[in-house]
């Protein structure tokens, strides 16, 4: 079931490149599976799906510049590489278009890159369904795994993907962000009680 869109909200996507739509697109689909595979609302998964990446096309320095004027706080890792910034400027920015207002799909745009402990089903199946679209294979070679355990358990599937994207991060010398870690040991801890 796909979700009826806020007017701006579609704006805001029609305004993307091309490549990007087609890429919300692909995430909308899987989201909505995925979704539907743990009794969650789909259109709720959509709407989240369709909004997370609103602020992706945005430079890194209007990223920094962006969160600032919007008071949301950039750490040292985000300073470095402000591109983990587009997912918290585009849920502010969906604030305050006043295009969405509902706090889990807010918190499921703005932490579908890092995850974070607290994140509610729906943001937990955006943040996989993201990771899991065919055209990040390259860059995933471990989604077959990081789809086998979210089929089984959200919890699980985020974990798959923060464990590859880890190791990915250290073998190549690569900025962590520390909510990613954060919720990694919270996952572990979770899943191991």
């Amino acid at each position: 079931m796909t979700a009826h869109l806020p007017q701006s909200l579609t704006a805001r996507l029609d305004a993307l490149p091309d490549g990007l739509r087609a890429h919300v697109e692909r995430v909308r689909g899987i989201a909505r599976e995925l979704a539907m595979t743990h009794a969650i609302d789909p259109a709720t998964a959509d709407l989240t799906a369709a909004a997370h990446d609103v602020a992706r096309h945005i430079p890194g320095r209007m990223l920094i510049e962006e969160a600032e004027r919007l008071g949301i706080p950039v750490n040292a890792v985000e300073r470095a590489a402000p591109i983990l910034l587009h997912g918290p400027v585009g849920a502010a920015w969906l604030r305050e278009d006043g295009a969405i207002d509902d706090p889990e799909v807010l918190e499921g745009v703005h932490w579908h890159t890092t995850a974070h402990p607290d994140l509610a089903p729906v943001g937990q199946v955006v943040f996989v369904a993201d990771k899991l679209d065919p055209m990040k294979q390259k860059a995933y070679p471990f989604q077959p795994e990081v789809r086998a355990a979210a089929n089984r358990n959200l919890h699980e599937g985020v974990l798959a993907f923060l464990d590859g994207a880890l190791r990915t991060h250290v073998e190549r010398r690569e900025l962590i962000h520390p909510m990613s870690a954060e919720t990694r040991n919270s996952l572990l801890i979770a899943l191991s009680c």
